[in-house]
């Protein structure tokens, strides 16, 4: 079993987080939760991570209508 940095392969390393503001972060699973901050539901590598919030806000987005009016707020 190929091993780095004292991590067994296919470990996870990293958990995806959440705020109340719906902010994604990636937080080292060896480390507390952040104050304010909730496990959003995916561990994994880092790439995984990263890949599982790229999905998440492309959900979030409403997508742009060019056309529309611009709203001031």
């Amino acid at each position: 079993m190929k091993r780095s940095l004292g991590v067994r392969q296919g470990a996870a390393t990293h958990r995806v987080v959440v705020d109340h503001g719906e902010q994604y972060a990636v937080c080292p699973v060896e480390r507390a939760i952040p104050r304010g901050w909730r496990e959003a539901g995916k561990q994994g590598s880092i790439m995984e991570c990263l890949a599982y919030i790229d999905q998440a806000w492309s959900r979030l987005r409403a997508p742009v209508d060019p056309g529309a009016p611009a709203q001031i707020a």
